[in-house]
């Protein structure tokens, strides 16, 4: 099941950017990038970003949790987690070419369902939401991406013992407060 839902977000993707607009070669309006700290913790993510407008982009994230080390509580997780998210881009003026470079700041939307192991309480479910204001930096550098960030926001869903929601971190297991931080790197085209 992963699998497909791993691969039909593959196609939406492949066919978004079959129907990028036509502009300079220098004037890039996609991006696609990967969060590799997210591995260490049992998700794999992979993101993709269209410009919209002039210094305005969507970003989608699909991560598949299990697909990783899960080197941080070994619990043995398992799910999906989804983001998106509209990209307000304050232009940097050393690279003009590229419109995604910059600072920016994002309204985003999370969310986490998954199943973990406890040692005390077994296998939990876990379906978490969070709505947060996220803060940036995109580095463009021809075709390499370096894109680092930092959020907070409120969440509700269910607790998780560990405050970790595969995209998200809770304060306390249930703590309304979510917060984000982390870098994702990946190439623009």
């Amino acid at each position: 099941m992963k699998t497909r839902i791993a691969y039909i977000f593959l196609c939406v993707l492949m066919q978004m950017s079959a129907f990028a607009q036509t502009k300079p070669s220098s004037m890039r309006k996609n991006e696609i990038k990967v969060a590799l700290l997210s591995l260490a913790s049992g998700t794999s993510k992979i993101t993709y970003e269209r410009l919209v407008r002039d210094y305005q982009s969507i970003e989608f994230t699909f991560g598949v949790i299990g697909w990783g080390f899960d080197k941080l509580k070994d619990s043995n997780p398992e799910g999906t987690a989804w983001r998106m998210a509209y990209k307000f881009i304050f232009p940097n003026k050393h690279n003009a070419n590229n419109q995604m470079c910059g600072f920016y700041v994002k309204p985003e939307m999370c969310y986490s369902t998954y199943h973990y192991n406890h040692p005390d309480e077994g296998r939990l479910n876990v379906d978490r939401v969070a709505l947060m204001g996220v803060l940036g930096y995109d580095w463009v550098l021809r075709w390499f991406v370096l894109d680092v960030y930092g959020g907070l926001g409120l969440a509700c869903g269910n607790s998780n013992h560990n405050n970790y929601h595969h995209g998200f971190i809770g304060l306390s297991p249930d703590s309304p407060t979510a917060f984000t931080a982390g870098f994702r790197v990946g190439m623009a085209f």
